[in-house]
């Protein structure tokens, strides 16, 4: 039996997020030269690089949809925990249907801290789906 998750945990904007570690492949530091990322985190909540709290200091390599991995930029450190399986609540349906973020898919309370978990897979298509936005209105 399963008694622990193991996440990837992050923070943005005081808030605590995670990813399923299973779906993380790596993760480095973030040199402006040498990393491409599809996106950074904080563009699913502001426009693409808005201010200087935006900009990526790290990465985590995911999984992605169709087996290629892809880069999350993340303006803060992150770091794996083992989350104990009974503070994970998958999220209600009638909070699934009103989510404003697809990706959110449970919530854990963890040393007093609520953590969002986020799926890799929907994380992605958000960003793609940001980026040709972006793209358009250029």
């Amino acid at each position: 039996m399963i008694t622990y998750l193991p996440v990837v945990l992050f923070r943005h904007q005081g808030q605590c997020y995670a990813i399923e570690a299973s779906a993380v492949k790596k993760q480095g530091q973030f040199d402006r030269l040498a990393t491409e990322v599809l996106g950074n985190f904080s563009e699913l909540f502001t426009a693409p690089l808005a201010s200087a709290e935006s900009a990526a200091v790290q990465w985590l390599e995911l999984q992605g949809n169709a087996g290629q991995a892809w880069r999350l930029g993340l303006s803060a450190a992150a770091e794996l925990i083992e989350l104990p399986v009974q503070c994970v609540y998958p999220l209600p349906a009638i909070l699934a249907a009103l989510r404003e973020m697809p990706a959110l898919h449970a919530l854990a309370l963890f040393q007093n801290e609520l953590i969002a978990l986020l799926d890799a897979a929907v994380l992605q298509q958000m960003l793609e789906r940001k980026s040709t936005e972006c793209k358009k209105t250029l």
